[in-house]
């Protein structure tokens, strides 16, 4: 959303005022800031009720000078919420979610329609570059788990561990490695580098548990 508004208006001051006007009509604390020497934008991060309260009741139509615009986004997290809803029905079934999360995807890549500079033209949503690997799980894998765990439910995944791996991976292209720099002539990919030191924390945690196992009586 952030990205078609810049591309709509250019001064950002301006949408921005309007952003933190609708989130403070619905209670979201949100603010915007610059990183100190950068022209980078960064703003809020939110958690799961706040997440559901944007989906639900954020009005796009405040923002977006497009009409047109703003009703093609709405449209898309509508159908988001549908799926967040029907995700926690214990009677959905796999074959109903496929075919619901298929039509989102294909409302998430929708194409441009008309030609440009006509009054036919529609604006297509976004690209299959911009596909993420949650979108990927929540098309081709969720239904497949909505079948196999139908007893319990989805509440029993977690993804702390993958963002827990992910805050690791982080520290260590920053504390361990060189990113991707170094001398010419001894440069190692901080891909590289960061399995080496996984690979030597492993080593030292297998050769630590064979000596204490081996001094056990």
């Amino acid at each position: 959303m952030l990205s078609d508004l810049s591309q709509e208006q250019v001064d950002e001051t301006t949408w921005q005022s309007k952003i933190l006007n609708e989130m403070k009509r619905i209670n979201v604390a949100y603010q915007f800031w610059h990183e100190n020497n950068s022209n980078n934008l960064s703003y809020s991060s939110f958690m799961g009720p706040d997440k559901l309260n944007v989906l639900k009741n954020f009005n796009l139509t405040t923002i977006f000078q497009s009409k047109s615009r703003a009703t093609q986004i709405q449209n898309l997290w509508d159908q988001f919420y549908e799926l967040y809803s029907v995700m926690q029905d214990r009677k959905t079934t796999g074959r109903m979610f496929y075919k619901k999360a298929q039509n989102w995807l294909m409302s998430f890549l929708a194409p441009s329609q008309g030609q440009l500079n006509r009054n036919n033209f529609v604006r297509g949503m976004y690209h299959i570059q911009d596909i993420t690997p949650y979108i990927h799980v929540l098309v081709n894998h969720v239904p497949e788990f909505l079948d196999i765990h139908s007893d319990f439910g989805l509440v029993a995944f977690s993804c702390s561990a993958i963002e827990k791996k992910n805050h690791l991976q982080v520290c260590w292209y920053f504390q361990n490695t060189l990113k991707d720099g170094g001398h010419e002539n001894s440069q190692k990919s901080a891909i590289l580098e960061i399995l080496e030191h996984e690979n030597q924390q492993l080593y030292f945690t297998i050769v630590s548990l064979k000596k204490i196992s081996h001094f056990q009586p």
